[in-house]
């Protein structure tokens, strides 16, 4: 690997998901899984890397900007999370050989093994092998949603390549996961990243079509207020960009998102990365708004990445942080 690991698992991300984003979700995790992509946060005991959040980010922020139909951010954490619990399912989920998802709302109940109950909103639910589900009054469990009385149920959902599902489960054999807090913390940060890189992604875009495009007899990025407007959106794009590079840097001494970066990065990303690719629609003019130019895609994505990361709840832990502070 050469000396700027993330740079290069960057461009190999790049490359990889310009192929899977044509494929459907196992597909796509077989093809991510041949380029160790999958394994970039587990240890070497499962086939993974073992390295730092940081590089997963950059796989995330690369697979969002090519809208890859797998839930990247929660494989690579699943496997990290599973090593040492579940090998075999760590393993699995690094190759590539079954895709795993996250259930974001309700909950199982759960009593001796076994789980009955309705949960939701699953990306890519539909295709998924295993799911990771919170339950009410104990800890999250994993369920192989193979098993016998399971059924799921797809949902509407604003993401088109990852459509969400509703799982039940009626007397299900369920694993318990215990405490996974430092789980549920980083993948924020990773929906972060992939929002970011989304955003990114579609700001180059609008870049290069004012840069082309010719009105008036000179390219529109001659006119004074649209270099303005890319500027802005070029400030909010890197100085959202900062306070996630921060938050990754020291995501390892804060593992339950108890720290004032990762609230930072939240409040930041949630509220810059829809708005950036909001403007970069605009700037397309009315071919902007079309389904063939699919920049509308993008920015679904980046809406449910922004209701996740709560900018207003962050913002308001950061002030009660800053209160205490006072206080004391």
């Amino acid at each position: 690997m050469s000396d700027d690991p993330i740079r290069e698992i960057a461009a190999t991300a790049a490359r990889a998901a310009a192929i899977a984003a044509g494929l459907d979700a196992a597909g796509a995790a077989r093809r991510l899984g041949e380029d160790g992509l999958l394994g970039v946060l587990a240890p070497d005991s499962v086939g993974g890397l073992g390295l730092p959040l940081s590089a997963a980010a950059a796989v995330v922020a690369a697979t969002e900007a090519a809208l890859v139909p797998l839930p990247v951010a929660e494989a690579m954490l699943a496997a990290r999370l599973l090593a040492d619990r579940h090998p075999e399912v760590a393993a699995a989920i690094v190759a590539g050989e079954g895709v795993v998802t996250v259930a974001t709302a309700g909950a199982f109940i759960c009593e001796e093994g076994r789980c009955s109950g309705t949960v939701g909103r699953a990306s890519a639910g539909g295709a998924a092998r295993w799911l990771i589900a919170r339950t009410a009054g104990a800890g999250p469990v994993l369920l192989d949603l193979r098993a016998e009385g399971v059924t799921i149920e797809e949902e509407r959902g604003l993401d088109l390549e990852r459509p969400p599902a509703r799982i039940t489960a009626r007397n299900a054999v369920a694993t318990p996961l215990g405490d996974i807090a430092g789980f549920e913390a980083d993948l924020l940060l990773l929906h972060a990243a992939g929002a970011l890189g989304a955003a990114e992604h579609c700001l180059d875009r609008a870049i290069g079509h004012v840069g082309n495009r010719r009105q008036f007899g000179k390219p529109l990025v001659a006119f004074q207020g649209l270099r303005f407007e890319l500027a802005r959106q070029k400030l909010a794009l890197e100085g959202a960009r900062a306070a996630l590079d921060h938050a990754l840097a020291v995501a390892g001494q804060d593992p339950r998102a108890e720290g004032v970066a990762r609230l930072v990065a939240r409040s930041a990303c949630g509220d810059a990365a829809p708005a950036i690719i909001e403007a970069a629609i605009q700037l397309h003019g009315g071919m902007g708004f079309t389904w063939d130019l699919g920049l509308h895609r993008q920015l679904r994505r980046a809406r449910e990445a922004a209701a996740a990361l709560d900018a207003v709840a962050a913002r308001a832990a950061l002030a009660e942080r800053l209160e205490q502070a006072w206080a004391a």
